[in-house]
């Protein structure tokens, strides 16, 4: 019968200013578990203000990349595999009452899956790295903890890399191109944008988006952003607010592109062996754009 071993790796760590990295467990892992907490400052404590505490969360084999993303955009991520927002807990406004966020990193679309999460490492060669940040001054008492989810049975044949780019702004409004990586199969991608209406604007950042494979249109042919918007809906629960006065809550400035929809593997973007990816973005405004995607890897390579 498959097993696993849950095991704690950062306890009690208060809220600090650093770059904090730790060995991550030798057998093949499911997944991390990142919690932040803090104590509301006479009221309450928004989820963006817990985010703020993580800046970027980085996984590295032996210096190849696993896993790269900023703390907003891994909440992204979390609310497309998992379709719900990660858990946060006291929606009041009481001072000192505590809050806790906690966030996933994977390494498999689903959790506890032994032919798809990170393979067996030697101790030393695949390390966490937290670039935290301590928390200001509307939240107090803040703590760090981190746990790891191991799967001593497993032996997978591929695993989930997670990484984010930063486009920068383009010059100009209008269409730009991005190379998608090569060499394994795309699952998702996210994008967060710069520019999101909020009160008496239909601007958005990134108007349309079409991505084409060897110069041939595949999934995206020109997908307009309110329809990526209504596809939140398959992706986010309907919860209207993480605090009383909440007003808009993450990903509020998030939209996917999602090739694997019934998480079945089916419609996997498959870029192995191809000669060029190109994700296309129509600008609505000039301005930095940030791309998360989300790769399904051959552990073989």
């Amino acid at each position: 019968m498959p097993s696993f071993i849950r095991t704690n790796l950062i306890r009690n760590r208060t809220s600090a200013t650093e770059v904090l990295t730790i060995d991550l467990p030798t057998q093949p892992i499911s997944h991390v578990l990142i919690s932040l907490s803090g104590y509301n400052a006479t009221d309450e404590t928004t989820l963006a203000e817990l985010l703020a505490f993580l800046n970027s969360v980085t996984v590295a084999d032996m210096g190849k990349t696993i896993t790269s993303l900023h703390s907003e955009d891994l909440y992204g991520v979390n609310c497309y595999l998992y379709r719900r927002r990660p858990h946060l807990t006291q929606k009041i406004a009481t001072d000192n009452a505590t809050r806790t966020l906690g966030l996933v990193v994977p390494f498999g679309r689903r959790i506890f899956d032994g032919s798809e999460c990170y393979p067996a490492r030697k101790k030393g060669e695949l390390t966490l790295t937290l670039d935290l940040t301590a928390l200001g001054t509307s939240i107090d008492n803040g703590r760090l903890d981190v746990d790891c989810v191991q799967l001593p049975d497993a032996n997978p044949t591929h695993y989930l890399r997670s990484r984010m780019a930063t486009l920068a702004a383009p010059g100009a409004t209008g269409d730009r191109d991005f190379e998608l990586p090569l060499g394994a199969e795309m699952v998702m991608m996210q994008l967060r944008m710069t520019t999101f209406p909020t009160t008496s604007s239909h601007t958005y950042g990134v108007d349309k988006v079409s991505v084409k494979v060897d110069e041939v249109e595949h999934g995206y042919a020109a997908a307009d952003v309110h329809g990526l918007i209504a596809d939140g809906v398959f992706h986010v629960d309907g919860q209207s607010g993480d605090i009383a006065a909440a007003g808009n809550i993450l990903p509020a400035n998030q939209v996917w592109l999602d090739y694997d929809p019934h998480g079945d593997g089916q419609y996997l973007l498959d870029l192995k062996g191809k000669s060029s990816a190109k994700l296309t973005l129509e600008m609505g405004v000039n301005e930095a754009t940030y791309l998360t995607m989300l790769e399904r890897v051959s552990v073989s390579g």
